[in-house]
């Protein structure tokens, strides 16, 4: 799939990209089969009840369809272009949120560039859990200047914080740059998002710094379940293109990492 120069520049100037129906019936019907069967081996007893928010990686042998999204051209191709740059895989997770998710970027540096391909198997409205995306805001200095309390700085709740909702039907995909501000408000227990991130591939020393610190809370997030990040499945898929993210990760320290 190759993007127009409008799009490029509508990801470039206000951090994200819509692609409605990018998935079919059957391929959601799969995700979702996959999706659920991958979070819930994670869970002691197998089923989320809902009380907190409950994070898996999607890239092992019981979800072999959504990971393998990180190898289509639909995904890898267009994080490509998006970063105008050669990219790595970085995960493919799944959520059970729960409650509100309050304002927030994915990375606490603009060293690096990186994108994330939002995928939700049930519909959404504004009201119901959408993802919410404040245009423009993954660059300086737009995005240093905005606050994590709404209301004591702009008088604001942070439902009313003006913003993008990303309301969607199953198939559709959300891409926003990590650095993008965000939050969902409403939405129900077991709220399902999936996700496809992309990193840039350094060719910076500050990008190569900032995407190795990033890695290794990355790297914890997992440790602190007993999980390793990267495990046999996802280093076993056997093209061009995936070995190559992980002789590159290995390259950067960032395959495996004494945290």
């Amino acid at each position: 799939m190759k993007l127009s120069e409008q799009q490029l520049r509508l990801f470039r100037d206000f951090g994200f990209l819509v692609f409605r129906q990018y998935l079919s019936p059957e391929e959601i019907a799969q995700y979702s089969r996959e999706f659920n069967a991958g979070l819930d081996s994670w869970l002691e007893d197998g089923k989320h009840d809902g009380k907190t928010r409950h994070y898996a990686s999607l890239m092992e042998e019981k979800s072999p369809f959504i990971a393998g999204l990180a190898d289509d051209p639909r995904f890898a191709d267009v994080a490509e272009q998006l970063l105008g740059k050669d990219v790595l895989a970085i995960a493919v997770d799944g959520n059970y949120h729960v409650d509100d998710t309050l304002w927030h970027p994915d990375t606490g540096s603009l060293d690096y560039t990186a994108v994330k391909f939002c995928i939700y198997p049930d519909p959404l409205t504004a009201d119901s859990g959408a993802l919410r995306v404040i245009p423009g805001s993954h660059r300086d200095p737009f995005h240093s200047q905005i606050s994590r309390e709404p209301e004591t700085a702009y008088n604001l709740a942070q439902t009313d914080v003006p913003a993008y909702a990303f309301e969607s039907q199953p198939g559709d995909v959300l891409a926003f740059n990590v650095a993008l501000w965000h939050a969902a408000f409403g939405g129900a227990r077991s709220r399902r998002q999936g996700v496809v991130v992309y990193y840039e591939d350094p060719d910076t020393p500050s990008a190569r710094t900032a995407i190795q610190q990033q890695m290794r809370g990355n790297h914890r997030a997992f440790a602190s379940v007993g999980r390793q990040m990267y495990g046999p499945h996802w280093r076993s898929i056997d093209t061009p293109r995936h070995q190559r993210w992980i002789r590159r990760l290995a390259e950067l320290d960032v395959l495996e990492t004494d945290i």
